[in-house]
């Protein structure tokens, strides 16, 4: 099976670099976390990928195709970008923004199949209800939905998130990153995420890419490790981090060690 992403040895920046030799690959039906300390590049590395940095060595493939070869258009049929923060104005309703999901196929009106495709993405994050709302309605988490919604309509192989779960309720958090995961395993996209709590990335992605000032300090497979392999690897950017297995559940959960 080919990557849907591959990334071999990008270095990015200007007069000095931001992220430097970064090597990995995204394959379909995979989720890939990003973790790292703030400011280490996770952020910079998404922006990278899709285009809105500038490279100074290596290369980003998207299914064999050099990425920085695309034009804007061709580049959102192959990756959907969730940013950090986006601002959204007053009077459009969220079945408009999900409608921008299309723009990237030149559809002057939505065909039938579009609104189809609107209709069902909209179902994935539970927000079918919401579609004709007003976005300056919707709370912080909502609209977050919302945008997550428009990324499935862009019909893209590659998600890049940039943490999906900013603003999300304790129920939504989980609904969404099991709504993400049935639908990366069932459509065979590959999801390359942000997040900044390592028990959400040990929970729900099935490898972590670890990022210290602006290097890539390791790749962990999680479901192949055991909680002391796990609190090796972080410690490499969470230094004081204990990680041990729940043995009700079985899953990884963390603290500081400074409690």
């Amino acid at each position: 099976m080919d990557p849907l992403l591959e990334l071999c040895g990008l270095t990015i920046g200007y007069k000095q670099p931001l992220l430097k030799d970064i090597s990995f690959s995204l394959m379909p039906g995979e989720m890939l976390g990003i973790l790292g300390r703030n400011g280490c590049g996770k952020t910079t590395l998404l922006r990278s990928i899709a285009g809105g940095m500038h490279r100074i060595s290596g290369e980003v493939r998207i299914q064999n195709t050099d990425c920085f070869r695309l034009s804007p258009k061709e580049r959102a049929r192959k990756i959907a970008v969730l940013p950090q923060q986006t601002s959204i104005m007053e009077g459009i309703t969220a079945r408009e923004i999900l409608a921008m999901g299309r723009y990237a196929y030149g559809n002057a009106f939505l065909t039938h199949a579009d609104n189809s495709r609107l209709e069902q993405a909209a179902a994935v994050f539970g927000i079918e209800d919401k579609l004709d709302t007003d976005c300056a309605r919707l709370s912080q988490g909502q609209r977050q939905l919302v945008l997550l919604a428009e990324t499935l309509v862009q019909d893209s192989p590659v998600l890049l998130l940039d943490e999906p779960n900013t603003a999300l309720d304790y129920d939504n958090v989980y609904t969404m990153f099991d709504s993400l995961r049935r639908l990366v395993n069932r459509e065979k996209k590959g999801a390359l995420l942000v997040l900044h709590n390592p028990e959400d990335a040990l929970r729900w992605c099935d490898r972590l890419l670890l990022l210290q000032n602006g290097r890539q300090v390791g790749i962990l497979r999680v479901k192949d490790a055991d909680a002391s392999t796990v609190q090796s690897a972080l410690r490499q950017i969470y230094p004081s981090i204990n990680v041990w297995t729940d043995s009700r559940y079985g899953e990884f959960r963390c603290n500081t060690g400074k409690l």
